[in-house]
Order: C-alpha cells, then sequence, then structure tokens
C-alpha cells in the first residue's frame, strides 16, 4: 500500500469517525429546534387570541354605544 493509499484510507476512517460523533449531536439540536419551534408556535397562537380578543371587545362596545345613542338631527349621512 502506498503513501496516498494510507492517507486516503486515514482521511475515509477519520471522516467516518467524525460522522458517527456528530450523529447524535445532529440530533438532539433537531430536536431543540423543533421544541423552539412549538415554543415560538404556541406564544404566537395566544398572542393572535388575545389580540382577537381585545378587537371583538372594541366591536361590542363600539355595537352597543350606537344602538343606545339617541337619534339627533345632523347624526345621519351628510344630505346629498
Amino acid at each position: 500500500m502506498g503513501f496516498l493509499d494510507k492517507l486516503l484510507g486515514r482521511a475515509k476512517d477519520t471522516a467516518g469517525d467524525v460522522s458517527d460523533k456528530a450523529a447524535p449531536v445532529v440530533d438532539k439540536a433537531q430536536d431543540s429546534a423543533g421544541q423552539a419551534w412549538d415554543k415560538a408556535t404556541d406564544v404566537a397562537d395566544d398572542a393572535a387570541d388575545k389580540v382577537e380578543d381585545a378587537v371583538s371587545g372594541l366591536t361590542d362596545r363600539d355595537d352597543a354605544a350606537a344602538e343606545n345613542a339617541p337619534d339627533t338631527p345632523g347624526s345621519g349621512p351628510p344630505a346629498a
């Protein structure tokens, strides 16, 4: 076996070793990323729900105020 064969053979072995050792780290990183994505999605969903509730509350109050407002002259649409 020549010098280059030995060198390239070692490079293949080293790359295989590194790959084997990296696999669990990659798996853990993917799991962590998935958990972070889930958490971010939950937070965004909660925020959207709160905004929806706030907007709905404002709309309901505006509707109630409009129903209870007295009809006064000039309160309707402008005359054409």
